[in-house]
């Protein structure tokens, strides 16, 4: 668990700026990781004495969010009926029990996103007015969705600092398929170029994307990660979703919307029944999360059924604490196609304080946790492998101890203090 000293920021007020916006398409109370990072952010960032505007969408719903000091939701017309999809999204959030759906066919027609249809008109014309009232230090503009960057561009021309944030790569390691025609290809790099190129100052989540921006564009890029926050409280009750007699392996959060698959899992737990049935029987593998339909066609599976079981999408106090109250926790990536992936939940497993299994050696997630010294990782569609990383945990504790002191630097409190620092340097720079 975080230590006690974890809960305690620092209240100061910043030297230079005062007034931040924050814009993001995803806030919340989305559930989607995209919000969290908003939520903490916002939080902390407040307590370092910003005034924190967040400028979103409708779509992530309604409600204040701690420490802003005002929340603007915009228009968004995946928000309104002439989104045929809403449910798609709706159980995509987890706000429906049902399974969600691939992404529309339009997601592979606007460029360099859907949302530069959907969410930026609204939002570009919103961050303009807001900021003549207002008058921002400093604005951040996060993705994905990539167009949202483009409001950052608009307040850049009239003398704002601009951070760009890429949660994701853009044309490095793209979450998405490729574009299918050449010039829709042209056009998203011509994008990503116009934007980095007039950026004060990129950000990005992982290091291998900070690598990749370092070489193609001449400013600043730092990597400040995604985290976990310590003063997320977990909901009573987490311990009644595992079997106490048995070996609980607990993933939760989404699959594929991050490109990741169960299947390699699934086949590695039926080698293990078919080789060593003892202690197949000693596991458990539980689902917590909204789920694709072809997730809960693979999941629903009988020859699986005495290990894996899935337990629908949880409200997200009850999620962190399954977290805690299981045996390990697990993140699926895509193994060596995106190696610069380090999903949200990851951040969640370490401030759970729970070991951690990574399929998928090669990625910055496997990295992460090793460092930590919170797990260890197995290549993510070698099924062999992965039946023997299920041995390992289950046959003895996995080897070493986490280092606290390394977890805590990707708790909230601290990645604010470094957003801080690259606030405050864009601020004074001159021009």
């Amino acid at each position: 668990m975080p230590s006690p000293r974890s809960r305690e920021t620092p209240t100061s007020l910043p030297r230079v700026a005062a007034s931040i916006l924050l814009v993001a398409q995803l806030s919340p109370p989305s559930t989607l990781v995209a919000a969290r990072r908003v939520a903490g952010l916002t939080r902390y960032l407040s307590r370092l004495g910003y005034r924190v505007t967040v400028l979103t969408s409708a779509v992530s719903g309604e409600g204040e969010i701690d420490g802003a000091a005002a929340v603007v939701r915009t228009r968004d017309l995946i928000a309104t009926r002439l989104n045929w999809r809403r449910k798609h999204f709706d159980a995509l959030g987890g706000r429906a029990a049902a399974t969600y759906n691939r992404a529309s066919r339009l997601e592979s027609v606007f460029v360099p996103d859907i949302a530069a249809v959907s969410w930026l008109p609204f939002a570009r014309r919103r961050a303009l007015a807001l900021h003549r009232q207002h008058r921002f230090d400093c604005v951040i503009t996060t993705s994905p969705p990539q167009s949202a960057h483009l409001v950052g561009a608009a307040l850049k021309r009239r003398g704002v600092p601009w951070i760009a944030e890429l949660r994701d790569g853009w044309s490095f390691e793209p979450p998405r398929a490729s574009w299918p025609l050449t010039v829709q290809r042209r056009a998203d790099r011509a994008l990503e170029e116009f934007v980095l190129r007039r950026a004060s100052a990129a950000v990005a989540v992982t290091a291998p994307i900070v690598e990749d921006l370092q070489a193609r564009y001449p400013i600043p890029v730092r990597l400040i990660t995604n985290g976990f926050d310590p003063e997320d409280v977990p909901a009573d009750g987490g311990d009644s979703l595992v079997d106490p007699a048995r070996f609980s392996l607990v993933h939760t959060g989404r699959m594929a919307i991050a490109r990741s698959t169960p299947g390699p899992l699934l086949e590695a737990v039926r080698l293990l029944q078919s080789s060593t049935p003892e202690l197949a029987a000693r596991l458990e593998v539980i689902f917590a999360g909204p789920l694709s339909a072809d997730e809960a066609e693979l999941l629903g599976r009988p020859d699986v059924a005495g290990i894996v079981r899935t337990v629908g999408a949880l409200q997200r106090p009850r999620a962190l604490a399954l977290q805690r109250a299981a045996d390990a926790l697990l993140v699926i990536t895509e193994g060596s196609t995106r190696r610069s992936v380090a999903t949200g939940k990851l951040f969640e497993y370490l401030g759970a304080g729970r070991p951690i299994l990574v399929l998928g050696e090669e990625t910055e997630a496997a990295r992460i946790v090793t460092d930590a010294g919170a797990g260890f990782a197995t290549p993510a569609d070698e099924p062999e492998k992965i039946a023997a990383a299920l041995r390992r945990l289950l046959e003895a504790e996995p080897a070493g101890g986490a280092d606290r002191e390394a977890i805590e630097r990707y708790a909230y409190p601290k990645l604010a203090e470094e957003y801080a620092e690259l606030i405050e340097d864009l601020v004074r720079r001159p021009g």
